[in-house]
């Protein structure tokens, strides 16, 4: 096993976030790495921060603990945390954001703008949200492997240990910082996958209701066109298995509403042929907002499909798991 530990700075209010700092470096910990950097009051503190702009200069990745204030500003009105991430952006620094997603308090409107104006910044690179303890650890345990994948460090050894480094394959090792990033991923997904329930991980029981979608298509008769207008009855597990092998990699809802529909293509010419005779094709065909809703909720309720930051349909642990047996 590897003596490298990579160093993570934290970059967090001291007010109201006192708990969730806590639980940030536990989970850093957790990962092998080690959480460094000082919180920030809530009066301005530059000695804070160029202590803060020190550790970022050592560490590998910086993480930052977005709540529900903009916090403390510098003498330029910026705040502490905004100017940290720039400096960070400028070092070419990897950063992990993890932003607060529940119950907001009111508050100052310059201070929500801010706030607001900060998140619009972080939302282009690395993010992860939360609303409380638990979520706040998967964020951070999730962020940290990809982060770790995305972008490899040397990391830190002890000093003790230096006169190894000559005798390291720089290959060899990068390829054991890879094997083992796979290593912690699948246990994360053994971990999820053991605290479910049997029942809803391996069948359909739960809704077994058919999915019935509304669609609107074109249909064609010797030359001739006539808008058509049908409802299907469909078995949801042979929707989900139509979708499943794309959303193994996130996929946007127009994309998947077009692979849906032209699954659908041979049902919907069968009852355009038999609603008006003599019809050999259809077209265009486009299925209700409301019906394909429906599926996103079902699929969601039944823990087989979640969303990225961007609305991307993408599989669940326990989805792909399903989606792998049949």
């Amino acid at each position: 096993m590897s003596e490298r530990r990579m160093m993570v700075l934290v970059a967090a209010l001291e007010r109201h976030q006192d708990s969730e700092r806590k639980v940030v470096q536990e989970a850093i910990v957790g990962q092998g790495a080690v959480p460094v950097g000082l919180a920030y009051p809530a009066i301005p503190a530059n000695y804070v921060h160029k202590l803060n702009l020190r550790a970022m200069a050592d560490a590998d990745y910086v993480l930052l603990l977005i709540g529900t204030e903009y916090g403390p500003l510098t003498e330029r009105g910026v705040g502490f945390i905004h100017t940290l991430y720039n400096t960070a952006q400028a070092s070419r620094k990897p950063v992990l954001s993890l932003i607060y997603r529940g119950e907001r308090s009111s508050r100052d409107p310059f201070e929500q703008k801010r706030l607001d104006g900060l998140i619009s910044s972080l939302t282009s690179g690395l993010i992860y949200y939360w609303h409380d303890a638990d979520s706040l650890r998967d964020a951070v345990e999730l962020g940290l492997e990809q982060l770790f994948e995305t972008y490899p460090s040397l990391g830190w050894l002890k000093a003790d240990l230096q006169p190894l480094l000559k005798a390291i394959n720089p290959q060899e090792d990068h390829l054991v910082r890879q094997l083992r990033n796979q290593i912690r991923q699948l246990e994360h997904r053994l971990k999820v996958l053991a605290s479910q329930d049997d029942g809803s991980a391996l069948s359909f029981a739960a809704d077994h209701r058919p999915w019935r979608v509304a669609y609107q298509c074109n249909a064609f008769r010797e030359g001739r066109l006539k808008p058509f207008d049908g409802v299907l009855a469909m078995d949801l597990a042979e929707v989900f298995q139509w979708t499943s092998a794309t959303l193994l990699s996130p996929t946007s809802e127009t994309r998947l509403r077009a692979l849906v529909a032209s699954r659908l293509h041979e049902r919907v010419l069968h009852q355009a042929k038999r609603a008006w005779s003599g019809s050999h094709a259809v077209s265009d065909i486009r299925i209700d907002q409301a019906s394909f809703d429906e599926l996103k909720t079902r699929l969601r309720a039944l823990g087989l499909i979640s969303f990225d930051h961007h609305g991307r349909w993408q599989l669940t642990d326990n989805g792909e798991l399903i989606a792998l047996q049949r």
